[in-house]
């Protein structure tokens, strides 16, 4: 009986135009109606009426976690889900999954004016809004079935111009509707509250705001990132609305990694790192489509926080590699802005200064790995595209000396073939753009020298030979018997003794002798390996006619092969019977 006059009050009411008279009759019996829901019968209809009659006077806690335990009975009941996220616009701290749209009845039938009015008035607020430090949605809880989509749907609308001038609000319902409706009216409320809370007392002071019970961003929603990629990729551009977004996920994340520092029973970043790592990689990605804003807009809350978490002791030279890689990717992408937008010049000039301090610190620091060096390089690899004295100075001495040192770059083919690669370049612009001849030539004599690890090779190329402090054999005359050795297609016989005792090579002859040279089964030679070292070896693996600088020359060019051909290119400026072997 009751049920029966149940189904009657509601289809009366759905069939009224929901007149004032009406309206108050059923907002008085809101409390009455809602305890109806338990009766499966009537239960879906029912959170159709209460959702045209919900105001912000009924939503109460008692009623929130009814419904919560009514939609975890129900299993994921579509009509429950609307009017649990009708509540949300009223309660911002409720966190949702946004995992379907409302149901049909609240874009539907004689009420469905009320929906488009909502859209209208959210939509024009998401280009106003001001985000606080932690934004609802924004967590998966571990174990838990509600997995918001808030923030995607959010972004997702600002990426695609909700809020700006002229955007068409019909495209807005086809593309994102019922969803991003409920998406942009809890963050709405949650700005309002914000900004509540944040507003100037009678005297003039700031009122202390109260602990916004928001959860930080949680690295699981990673995958949310990949979406904002995607976009962001389309449109070529980070758009500036999204700056306070990222800048609140670095936040998260620079937060997270103090308290596993500070935590006793932890201690450590590793796994941190391993929660991180791929938040951290899709951020990177994001971050080179950035805008040029203002600098001090972007700078403080994005920039400063990333070189923070760069130079935290306890992070990894890997992570410190990755952050250094983007900010270097922005660094280009705003170089290729700053012909024709002045901001981006300003910007970039202002971040490769930051970057020179950053580079210094990470390098000074302790003893860096080959992947923070090989992220250092990258800096100065734009750099020769528009070289002048002062990034000339940038990279010498400091920090190429650091670059060119053995620990630097033992036997990495990653690390040399760049390095070699910018210095052949800046020789190459020293006519077409007057730069220094003397800071580049000792550059090349210092890589020289680096190679062979014979300084007597790089003392006759710069001082000739002296006995007995008198000069023998001048510059001039060594030029001269080099030339003789070309002539017979030899190899000086300094670089021939001294290739073997090299820091930089030695690792990398090694491999060649083992997995090239000596192919099947023979004694793994360790290096150094001197021609004294190889020749047992070499009598009962090789030919007879094989010879020490026939093998020493097969590994240049091995080496080249391998992906250092910039390597070669330096040889051939001081061995030029290397350049009459290749041809």
């Amino acid at each position: 009986m009751q049920t029966t006059a149940l189904h009657q009050l509601i289809a009366t009411a759905k069939e009224l135009s929901p007149t004032e008279d009406v309206r108050i009759t059923l907002r008085r019996a809101y409390g009455a109606l809602f305890a109806c829901l338990e009766l499966d019968e009537v239960c879906t209809p029912l959170c159709t009426l209460l959702l045209l009659l919900t105001e912000r006077c009924h939503v109460r806690a008692f009623r929130i976690r009814r419904i919560r335990a009514l939609y975890a009975a129900s299993h994921r009941n579509k009509a429950i889900y609307a009017l649990l996220d009708t509540f949300a616009t009223f309660a911002p701290a409720l966190l949702l999954p946004v995992e379907r749209a409302a149901s049909a009845s609240r874009r539907g039938g004689k009420n469905a004016g009320l929906e488009p009015v909502r859209v209208v008035r959210w939509a024009r607020t998401v280009h106003s809004l001001i985000l606080p430090e932690m934004v609802p949605g924004l967590c998966t809880h571990v174990g838990d079935s509600c997995v918001s989509c808030v923030p995607q749907f959010l972004h997702l609308a600002r990426l695609i111009g909700v809020g700006s001038h002229g955007h068409n609000l019909d495209a807005l319902n086809k593309e994102i509707g019922a969803k991003l409706a409920a998406s942009l009216g809890r963050l709405t409320a949650v700005n309002y509250v914000y900004r509540q809370r944040h507003q100037s007392t009678p005297d003039g002071h700031k009122k202390i705001p109260a602990d916004i019970d928001i959860p930080p961003f949680d690295p699981v929603a990673s995958v949310m990132l990949d979406q904002v990629y995607v976009r962001c990729a389309h449109m070529n551009q980070v758009p500036p609305t999204l700056v306070s977004f990222l800048a609140h996920v670095v936040h998260s994340m620079g937060t997270d990694a103090l308290s596993h520092l500070q935590d006793p029973h932890i201690g450590t970043l590793h796994r941190w790192e391993q929660a991180w790592r791929p938040t951290l990689e899709i951020l990177a990605r994001i971050l080179g489509y950035l805008y040029p804003v203002a600098w001090d807009d972007v700078f403080t809350p994005l920039l400063r926080p990333l070189c923070h978490i760069a130079t935290m002791d306890g992070v990894s030279d890997d992570v410190s590699a990755i952050l250094f890689r983007t900010l270097v990717r922005l660094l280009r992408r705003w170089n290729s802005l700053g012909a024709h937008d002045d901001r981006a010049r300003s910007n970039a000039d202002a971040l490769w200064s930051w970057l020179l301090e950053l580079e210094e610190a990470l390098l000074m620091e302790g003893n860096p790995s080959l992947c923070l060096y090989a992220a250092a390089l990258q800096l100065h690899q734009p750099t020769t595209q528009t070289q002048n004295l002062a990034t000339l100075n940038a990279l010498y001495p400091f920090p190429f000396y650091a670059f060119a040192a053995p620990v630097a770059l033992h036997g990495s083919i990653a690390t040399l073939a760049p390095l070699f690669g910018l210095v052949n370049d800046l020789r190459m612009r020293v006519d077409s753009e007057s730069l220094p001849a003397t800071p580049i030539n000792e550059m090349i004599l210092a890589l020289v020298d680096m190679v062979w690890s014979g300084r007597a090779y790089g003392s006759l190329l710069q001082h000739g030979l002296h006995l007995d402090g008198h000069l023998v054999i001048d510059s001039q005359t060594f030029a001269t018997i080099k030339q003789a050795c070309d002539a017979r297609r030899l190899v000086p016989f300094v670089l021939v003794g001294s290739l073997s005792h090299s820091a930089l090579l030695a690792p990398l002859f090694e491999v060649y002798c083992n997995e090239v040279l000596l192919q099947g089964d023979h004694p793994f030679v360790k290096a150094p390996i001197t021609p004294s070292a190889l020749r047992p070896v070499r009598e009962k693996y090789l030919p007879t006619h094989t010879h020490y600088t026939n093998i020493r020359q097969g590994f240049l060019q091995w080496l080249a092969a391998r992906g250092a051909p910039e390597l070669w290119t330096l040889l051939e400026a001081t061995v030029p019977s290397l350049k009459t072997l290749r041809n």
